[in-house]
């Protein structure tokens, strides 16, 4: 209760649980609030991870993919999207199959689809990291 000028007192009424001698320091704080809210959140989609960086020719790789055939080679279809050309004709898996091929990555290709991996080892799929 507040005392008026004549003496009498005059009831408060709550608004949204906050009396109105108190509501013109609520708004402001409640508009930053909801501007630092604002600002701090996003509704970006999150960016996917950058690729792996290629080693150089020589260089070591695991790749995890399915197989598939071209006109003249072998491929491995990765699981980020590259394609690779292989060194070995795998003749004894079909196409779609899941592997992890261990090997180097080879200077030159003779096939269409580069780069190409000189394979060392055909492994399970469950073998590449």
């Amino acid at each position: 209760m507040a005392a008026s000028l004549d003496g009498g007192f005059e009831r408060l009424r709550p608004i949204a649980g906050v009396y109105r001698e108190g509501l013109s320091t609520v708004r402001p704080a409640l508009f930053a609030l909801m501007l630092w809210i604002a600002a701090v959140s996003r509704c970006d989609e999150p960016r996917p991870p950058e690729p792996a960086p290629v080693p150089g020719p020589g260089g070591f790789v695991r790749v995890r993919g399915s197989l598939a055939e071209d006109v003249d080679c072998r491929l491995l279809r990765a699981e980020g999207g590259r394609t690779y050309s292989l060194s070995s004709r795998l003749r004894n898996l079909a196409n779609g199959t899941k592997v992890c091929i261990h090997g180097t990555l080879a200077e030159a290709s003779p096939c269409m689809t580069a780069p190409m991996i000189e394979v060392q080892s055909v492994r399970p799929w469950s073998a590449c990291p």
